[in-house]
């Protein structure tokens, strides 16, 4: 077997930078087949009709407190089905004495005929007049716009022609749920999203401020945790629906409303079989680590440190919580517990292995604990962007030198995702990119929940329907799904004996997993990775029962008067093992950046043999195949031995850079493309020459940061209002290519995926991806802030493979500007970390490391 004992090569960031020339701006999907006349009468008639409802507002609130001018209306825009609108001509910007026009979210759905696009905008009293002058020169032939192959266009026809119609709306245009807006008055909980865009230079108040008058006039309650993003700030409210639709003051702050959904966890408590002398014999022989070495911080439901397998690893100072009330240990009751068990995975793994040992155990990296949920119970909803955020924070005052992942198993299975993220999920990118140009980059490895429908269930396809659970859907996270390794009942009594396991063969998902098969197609694929969350047997009647020889075993809550082992399955288990790895990275491999540690472990990862058993992933023609394996799958499940070092048959080289997406000198809302880095590779020529018939496995991995803008805007593919703040990506070049040649065709490749649009499930499955690439560029292109692609063939041509690109793509950085003190004020002149991991794998030991060393001159 080969050995991976070696250190991997950090490379020096020794690049070129390259120049954009100039790229093109991509083509719009206009209704063509339409009467102007006809359609810009309607227009007309229906602005004529808000005018009408805007001076009725005005007249009503004449005599009041509030100035009787100084209020919005809530419009809807539609769509034609099938058609897109053209989401940033719907705004205005601000002036000295006007606030401006502004889209305050988008919205869809499917009809017969296409999918139809809703978005809502606020116009302030007075500014209705810019959106008819549009209607108004859409309708005047003399204003028709000139082409270039000498055909003339109606003016604001990208805009105009695709609307179906403009009305006033209400509460019910800021809703951005899938399912109907409650129509009970009873007092409930809401989720409110308040606008924190520019107003008039001449107003001093913002809009929070109006928010937290009229809430505190109308005596609305207020959840204390609040979670700001850029262009909102999040706050959980409880009122009646006539109370928030009844305020137009209070409406004019929003820009959506969305519904609280609860938390849950999921752990079965099976009792294991091992006594407390197995414990005993293992405390012998652990060596704990000091108090320095690197942490798991579970933010969790809290630990009870005093289980003797604990308490050496998890100080009484490293017990937090976010709600002093609740205290900082787990309930003792097995069914409210989930800290403490997640707990024993996230120091030990499965406890048979530490238990089974018979040497020392050399244990090299510690547990915290934030509590942040209690017992699983109902209570009232929290803020959990803002939670997390502060929990996060607890250690980090604690214990600020110590280096750390996070790791979060709570998910919230009602929120129905796919794929479009949530304050949550967007709380989680923030709090891993640090929120701004200079904040502290985390690892946080997520949970991506647990499908729970056992009375239907069919294996897997009950996995393939079930989405992935909010907040795994965040971008900068590890999002961890379940394999199972563990697939031979071993109970003894005869129903054990007469079932079998659901998931037959080794390597295979959890039968509690989720996948996302089933989200909208342009968002990130999920999970990341995957690790082992246990098994479950069905009987010869059908009937689904919990095995413990198909779980893994962890420590148990209730250890004082029941057994100190208990059974834990699902994501949860696969979480805290994900995160006990990346804490042994971390301290294998001191000093590097966040983005480094969650690529490697992504880098790390390896599809089982069992996931594509008789296919290829590396064959033409398997992409639609490739593309449910890593929605199931992500990229596999982490090779430790791999994952912690390097050895003559594979080696693995990392470059910690930092780029320039956008040009600084470029206008803000307006910027341009900078520049793009050119890194060449140090194959080692020799060594290809003298095997040329090895079989080499070349794997990239592009693990970087976005800042997120998570609005219901950024769940288009609207150019305007991504939600990244940037994207990278990297393509190789050939040594055959010149610079220019490679310039070019780069530029093509951008302007191509600016112009793509939304494709179909089906469609992307469809997509073809390049020869010997496992997934090639069009999949690349699904992979959030974390891009993978695995190469295979011959040493000869992956010697032309010399150079490697990364290059950015444009998101919402690009085209939003903000005011001078804002905390995104210039965020288009901001450079970017990066981590770019390469590695070579060869399918027999040749000298591959030494022969990189040497070129680079590392001392073996």
């Amino acid at each position: 077997m080969a050995s991976y004992s070696h250190q991997h090569i950090q490379l020096p960031a020794r690049r070129r930078e390259l120049k954009f020339r100039g790229i093109g701006r991509g083509k719009f999907n206009r209704r063509i087949d339409l009467s102007r006349e006809q359609h810009a009468a309607i227009l007309q008639k229906q602005m004529i009709e808000l005018s009408e409802a805007f001076d009725a507002e005005h007249a009503a609130r004449e005599g009041a407190e509030s100035q009787a001018d100084d209020f919005g209306l809530i419009l809807n825009i539609k769509s034609a089905p099938g058609y897109p609108l053209k989401l940033e001509s719907l705004e205005k910007k601000p002036t000295k004495k006007q606030d401006g026009i502004y889209l305050l979210n988008v919205r869809s759905h499917e009809t017969e005929f296409g999918i139809v696009t809703e978005a809502a905008i606020l116009v302030p009293f007075g500014q209705l007049k810019a959106l008819a002058q549009k209607v108004s020169a859409y309708a005047d032939p003399l204003k028709d716009r000139q082409i270039k192959d000498g055909s003339s266009l109606p003016s604001n026809a990208d805009l105009l022609a695709n609307i179906d119609s403009i009305g006033i709306a209400a509460l019910d245009a800021l809703w951005t749920e899938s399912e109907p807006l409650p129509e009970t008055d009873d007092q409930l909980w809401w989720e409110l999203w308040i606008s924190r865009a520019p107003r008039a230079t001449t107003t001093s108040t913002t809009w929070l401020q109006i928010f937290e008058q009229t809430r505190e006039a109308l005596g609305l309650e207020v959840n204390r945790f609040r979670l700001r993003l850029p262009e909102n700030e999040i706050v959980l409210v409880k009122a009646r629906r006539s109370q928030l639709e009844g305020s137009v003051d209070l409406l004019n702050t929003l820009t959506e409303v969305r519904k609280i959904h609860p938390c849950s966890i999921d752990l079965s408590d099976l009792p294991g079989t091992e006594q407390h002398e197995w414990i005993q014999d293992a405390l012998e022989r652990i060596i704990f680590p000091d108090a320095n070495a690197p942490a798991v911080c579970l933010l969790d439901t809290g630990v009870n440190r005093d289980h003797p397998l604990i308490r050496g690893l998890l100080a009484e100072e490293d017990l937090h919580t976010v709600i002093p009330a609740l205290g900082s240990s787990d309930h003792p009751n097995p069914a409210a517990a989930h800290g403490t068990p997640m707990a024993g995975i996230a120091a030990y793994d499965d406890l048979r292995g530490v238990m089974m040992e018979t040497v020392p155990w050399i244990q090299k990296h510690r547990i915290e604990s934030v509590k942040l949920i209690h017992d699983g119970d109902e209570h009232d909803p929290l803020n959990y962007g803002a939670v997390t955020e502060e929990a996060i924070a607890r250690p980090e005052i604690a214990q600020p030198n110590r280096p750390r992942v996070y790791c979060l198993a709570i998910t919230q299975s009602s929120f129905p995702a796919k794929g479009q993220p949530s304050s949550w999920s967007a709380g989680l990118d923030i709090a891993a990119a640090g929120g701004n140009e200079n904040g502290s980059k985390r690892v946080i490895f997520v949970s991506a929940g647990n499908q729970r429908n056992f009375l239907d269930y069919r294996y897997p396809t009950t996995n393939h329907d079930t989405p992935v659970e909010n907040p795994a859907q965040a971008w900068n996270v590890i999002t961890v799904g379940a394999v199972t390794h563990r697939c031979e009942i071993t109970e003894d009594d005869d129903e054990s004996q007469r079932s079998r396991a659901v998931a037959t063969n080794v390597g295979l998902l959890s039968p509690m997993t989720t996948t996302s098969r089933s989200w909208m197609p342009h968002w990130p694929i999920k999970p990341d990775l995957v690790m082992e969350g246990g098994n479950i047997a069905q009987t010869e009647s059908g009937e689904l029962i919990e095995r413990n020889s198909l779980e893994p075993i962890t420590t148990a809550p209730n250890f004082l008067t029941g057994r100190p082992l208990c059974n834990i399955n699902a994501t949860s288990a696969a979480t805290a093992a994900a995160s006990r790895l990346g804490a042994m990275l971390l301290e294998r491999m001191p000093g590097f950046w966040p983005e480094c540690y969650r690529g490697l472990m992504v880098h790390s990862a390896r599809w089982h043999p069992s996931c594509h058993q008789g296919w290829d992933p590396h064959q033409t023609g398997n992409a639609r195949r490739v593309q449910d394996l890593l929605r199931d799958y992500g990229f596999g499940q982490p090779f430790q031995e791999r994952l912690l070092g390097s050895g003559e048959s594979g080696v693995t080289m990392i470059i910690q850079d930092i780029i320039q997406p956008y040009d600084p000198a470029s206008k803000a809302g307006d910027a341009r493309l900078h520049h793009f880095h050119l890194h060449s590779l140090p194959w080692p020529q020799q060594i290809f020459d003298r095997h040329p018939d090895v079989e080499l496995t070349l794997r990239v991995t592009l693990s970087y940061f976005i800042q997120p803008s998570p609005g219901s805007r950024s769940w288009f593919n609207a150019k305007k209002y991504r939600y990244a703040s940037h994207l990278l990506r990297f393509t190789f070049k050939r040594s055959t290519e010149t610079d220019e040649q490679f310039q070019s065709a780069l530029e093509k490749r951008i302007e191509s995926e600016e112009d793509q649009g939304d494709l179909t499930n089906e469609q992307e499955r469809r997509a073809p991806s390049d020869a010997k690439w496992a997934l090639g560029p069009k999949l690349c292109g699904k992979m959030g802030s974390l891009v993978q692609d695995i190469w295979k063939g011959s040493p000869a041509e992956l010697s032309e493979m010399d150079q490697v690109a990364i290059y950015p793509a444009k998101g919402w950085f690009a085209t939003r500007s903000f005011k001078e003190g804002h905390e995104f004020h210039g965020c288009h002149t901001w450079p970017v970390r990066y981590s770019l991991i390469v590695s070579i794998d060869a399918s027999q030991e040749i000298g591959l490391y030494t022969a990189i060393s040497n070129m680079i001159g590392i001392d073996l």
